[in-house]
């Protein structure tokens, strides 16, 4: 793998700008001390101190699995994406829109049929 080639993953990787999940964070954190491990490793390291990361790893993966069963069974909607919950609540709150056309409540919104065939009435077009 190129530079380039890891650059545009990790920025595909996170180009929402948004939070993931509540694990994400801790996700990071695992994958860093694996990282920490590995190169260790590699440089022939005490190995006392690869045996505390690889530890620490454990506990980590440890307090993963119990955030996320905790998680499954008091709050499902914190594992989900903060774009689902974002669409989630527009939705049940009737708010309609996109980027491109903003916001606008549902009440508000009305079909692209109605508002040119008023305009032609109008307009006498």
């Amino acid at each position: 793998m190129s530079i380039t080639s890891i650059r545009e993953l990790l920025s595909r990787s996170d180009a929402s700008g948004s939070k993931s999940t509540i694990l994400k964070p801790l996700t990071w954190f695992l994958a860093l001390i694996i990282g920490g491990i590995l190169t260790l490793l590699k440089f022939r390291s005490p190995i006392w101190l690869t045996i505390m990361l690889a530890v620490i790893f454990c506990l980590g993966v440890a307090v993963f699995f119990f955030v996320y069963i905790y998680c499954l069974i008091n709050d499902r909607d914190s594992l989900r994406s903060e774009k689902f919950t974002i669409q989630k609540l527009a939705i049940e709150k009737g708010i309609m829109g996109d980027d491109a056309t903003g916001i606008a409540p549902l009440s508000n919104n009305r079909q692209p049929n109605e508002c040119n065939s008023r305009l032609s009435k109008e307009d006498g077009i």
